[in-house]
């Protein structure tokens, strides 16, 4: 039991030193990187087309799996 307290006032007191560490908030005018005229770019497709493609390296479904649905039963697990 000593040690859990130990532990959690350790984890209490380093998360304290960290926040105190932080630093303030920048009050800047970020209207220049607001208004610029660069072409963006979204890589969130990149990473869909990433995951399509990982579609095909699934697992085939076991022989077992099979016999049992050219049978009608319905089967979730593989």
């Amino acid at each position: 039991m000593k040690k859990f307290f130990a532990i959690t006032a350790l984890v209490i007191f380093s998360s304290t030193v960290a926040s105190a560490q932080s630093a303030p908030p920048r009050d800047t005018d970020n209207t220049a990187t607001r208004n610029n005229d660069e072409p963006r770019h979204n890589w969130s497709w990149i990473g869909l087309l990433g995951l399509a493609g990982l579609v095909g390296l699934r697992r085939p479904k076991s022989e077992t799996a099979r016999s049992f649905e050219s049978r009608g039963v319905k089967v979730k697990a593989v």
